[in-house]
């Protein structure tokens, strides 16, 4: 198969449009951001934040805030309008682009903090999928057919030619039939005699594709990080409810249509709806994580438990990251994992 007749495996489409889009996006948020840098609005953003700790006493002043705020914008915004090309160049398996987008995704992270926020790291992370299977071998060449063989352990995938017959074969008195011996004939391989080609038996792989594994490290890494944060967060609402009863009676007078709903709010209320979402997130992790323990026993439905698992959290990780951006990191973990678990080789092991 010739590599520009390769067709483009799903994956590597939904990275680089998540390249392109995010990129373009952080170019309008961080315009925006520049456009209203100096209204009044912001000034007064920042002087609240200069009032609290750690920045309270300081020495920093509202100038420098706004004029840090300003350079990274434009930082930001520069190199989201390169990754937007490069991102184009991506979908049409340019390897040189998939390298300067690697180069750029440190800094589009970081700077996106100031002035791209959720898309900017969206961007970033979608960066990580174009060097994972199937895409990476879409980049290198590789057909999925190829891949899968060779992950089996048929790398050649050459069929056996019998010897050629003589020009004037004998055929032979009387049938023999060959039943003990390493000479004995079988139906793979047939008589010499007939010139015909052996068609190789494919194997299912025996040894477990790494994919899996990987996998199953993400989801126990996760679902850890997940479990141990929805308790952080029950502990800390129980050890002090009356910081979340503050920004509840705050966000009250800005939005009147919050105003009746929070009178229903106690610190009792509060403590316990912390405990009650923190349980079942922790059982969900842990039944993610025992998922995982059966997939990589080679048992098919834990995979499909798992992929399960996987998008139902990426999707509530994407829709979280828009109030806590940080959480996307978790989100490219379940979208690696569901990946992982489509790799051909992958489903193969289990079929086996």
């Amino acid at each position: 198969m010739s590599e520009m007749k390769l067709p483009r495996p799903g994956q590597a489409t939904l990275a680089g449009w998540l390249i392109v889009l995010g990129s373009l996006l952080t170019v309008v948020t961080a315009w925006d951001q520049i456009a209203g840098l100096r209204s009044l609005d912001t000034r007064e953003r920042v002087e609240e934040v200069l009032a609290e700790p750690p920045l309270a006493g300081s020495g920093i002043g509202l100038d420098s805030i706004l004029t840090l705020m300003h350079v990274m914008a434009l930082v930001t915004g520069a190199i989201a309008a390169a990754a937007v090309i490069l991102g184009w160049h991506v979908l049409q398996r340019n390897k040189q682009a998939r390298l300067a987008l690697t180069v750029i995704a440190a800094p589009l992270f970081f700077a996106g903090m100031f002035g791209g926020g959720f898309w900017s790291t969206l961007s970033a992370v979608a960066v990580v999928l174009l060097w994972m299977s199937p895409t990476r071998d879409w980049f290198d060449g590789v057909s999925p057919t190829k891949r899968e063989a060779l992950d089996s352990g048929d790398p050649d995938q050459k069929s056996y030619v019998a010897p050629t017959p003589p020009e004037a074969p004998t055929a032979p008195t009387a049938p023999t039939t060959l039943t003990t011996g390493p000479a004995r004939l079988s139906a793979q391989q047939p008589p010499p005699w007939t010139g015909a080609v052996a068609q190789p038996t494919k194997a299912a792989p025996t040894r477990r594709p790494g994919a899996v594994m990987a996998a199953a490290v993400l989801t126990w890494v996760g679902s850890g990080f997940t479990a141990l944060m929805m308790l952080a967060s029950a502990v800390t609402a129980t050890a002090n409810p009356d910081l979340i009863l503050d920004q509840v009676r705050k966000q009250a007078e800005s939005d009147p249509a919050m105003r009746d709903v929070a009178g229903l709010y106690t610190a009792d209320v509060i403590i316990a709806s912390a405990w009650i979402m923190a349980v079942l997130v922790a059982l969900v992790c842990v039944a993610a994580g025992v998922f995982a323990v059966f997939a990589i026993r080679r048992h098919s439905w834990a995979r499909i438990a798992l992929m399960i698992s996987a998008g139902v959290s990426a999707l509530s990780l994407l829709l979280f990251a828009l109030a806590f951006p940080p959480a996307v990191v978790l989100f490219g973990a379940a979208v690696a994992t569901f990946s992982f678990l489509l790799r051909p080789e992958v489903a193969a092991w289990f079929r086996g």
